[in-house]
């Protein structure tokens, strides 16, 4: 992690700790936000890219001038992949004065510190986690920029019908609080929509042969296998063992597969691997803001729609901030809910995000789901 921009952040809260709530809104200091992220477990493959761009976007506007004419700070907290250690990340970052908080760690703890958050009435919210439940029943205070578990579903099932004519699905998850909960739902939803499931294997967290798992399913012969889960190593062993058995049956996974990591650790092995995501790479705007977070990252960021997702989401908190007209959290929350036609960096071109009081998901249509390549070590466009 950036331990530059970590320590400073931290240092920022300490000054701060001691303000009343009360001051925020006309005080001349800096406006807080609040983030728990991954520093070095298994969501850390993407939470260390969603915390540099919302680390990257927070810089560009505090030189523009900042928000309400104050600057922001960033006050970071590892979540340590634990729901329990989320929750109290959460209670600390609210007692600093967080204005938002936003949560870029695993959809586990993305439901911990939700669960906080909610009853500390702060604003909170995640560009990525896709956790069902995170909005279904409705949130009073969390806010989801881009797909939910059914969403994604929906847009899945129809690339496979389209493609595949409803094949035999076989499914391979990892063993993670969220590689479950994803799993679970996404079955869940594929049954629903009628598809049979000849197979479902788990890896448990850190296994390196799934050499087991991989006979199994080519022993089932599905027409396609669904890698998915929130642990891109051990998903990743999978992969290669399927195509070192000679299994010919497509890959698909779920948007876990957009960390920039993926097409170098498994190689050759996911040519033609394919995954949902909720970013066109192709947009014009979206490749604005990848040049600009590859200045600052280099490769990390190339093809990284985690990272394009974090920095939009950080545009959508500070557009509601701005029409709150100040750094209340309540008044922040209704601004939030009110947004309508918000253009957004996520989905397909002239995708807009609209809240109520009954929705605060930014993607609501499956239509804006988009299905994306592998190739030759590399994001290589999307198929849909």
């Amino acid at each position: 992690m950036d331990r530059r921009h970590f320590g400073k952040s931290l240092l920022v809260g300490a000054a701060i700790a001691a303000v009343s709530p009360s001051a925020w809104g006309q005080s001349s200091d800096p406006i807080i936000f609040g983030m728990t992220f991954d520093a070095a477990k298994q969501a850390s493959y993407y939470a260390l890219l969603m915390r540099d761009a919302t680390i990257l976007r927070i810089e560009e506007i505090n030189a523009a001038g900042g928000v309400l004419g104050r600057q922001i700070k960033l006050l970071m907290e590892d979540d340590e992949n634990n729901p329990a250690i989320a929750a109290q990340k959460v209670e600390k970052l609210a007692s600093a004065g967080a204005l938002f908080i936003f949560e870029v760690g695993s959809s586990a703890t993305g439901l911990a510190a939700q669960r906080a958050a909610e009853e500390l009435k702060v604003p909170n919210g995640s560009p990525t986690n896709v956790a069902e439940a995170l909005t279904k029943p409705h949130k009073n205070w969390y806010f989801r920029l881009g797909l939910r578990d059914s969403i994604a579903t929906e847009g899945l099932i129809r690339h496979l019908k389209t493609k595949f004519d409803k094949p035999r699905l076989a499914v391979i998850r990892d063993g993670t609080e969220t590689g479950l909960s994803v799993s679970d739902n996404q079955v869940k939803f594929l049954t629903e929509a009628g598809f049979e499931v000849v197979a479902k294997e788990q890896i448990s967290p850190g296994s390196v042969d799934v050499t087991a798992q991989a006979l199994r399913i080519k022993a089932a012969n599905p027409g396609v296998v669904l890698v998915t889960g929130a642990s891109v190593g051990d998903l990743n062993n999978y992969i290669k063992s399927h195509t070192l058995l000679g299994n010919k049956a497509p890959m698909i996974g779920n948007n876990l597969f957009a960390v920039t990591t993926f097409p170098q650790l498994a190689g050759k092995a996911a040519d033609g691997f394919m995954f949902v995501d909720a970013v066109d790479m192709a947009r014009p705007d979206v490749k604005a803001v990848e040049s600009k977070l590859m200045a600052r990252y280099a490769d990390r960021a190339k093809g990284s729609s985690q990272m394009i997702a974090a920095y939009d989401f950080v545009d959508l908190v500070v557009d509601g901030l701005k029409r709150a007209g100040t750094a209340d959290r309540a008044k922040l929350r209704d601004a939030l809910e009110a947004t309508a036609n918000w253009k957004s960096l996520v989905g397909r071109t002239g995708t807009t995000v609209s809240f109520s009081p009954t929705n605060h998901d930014g993607i609501v249509s499956d239509a804006q789901v988009v299905i994306r390549l592998v190739k030759d070590g590399q994001f290589a466009g999307s198929v849909e």
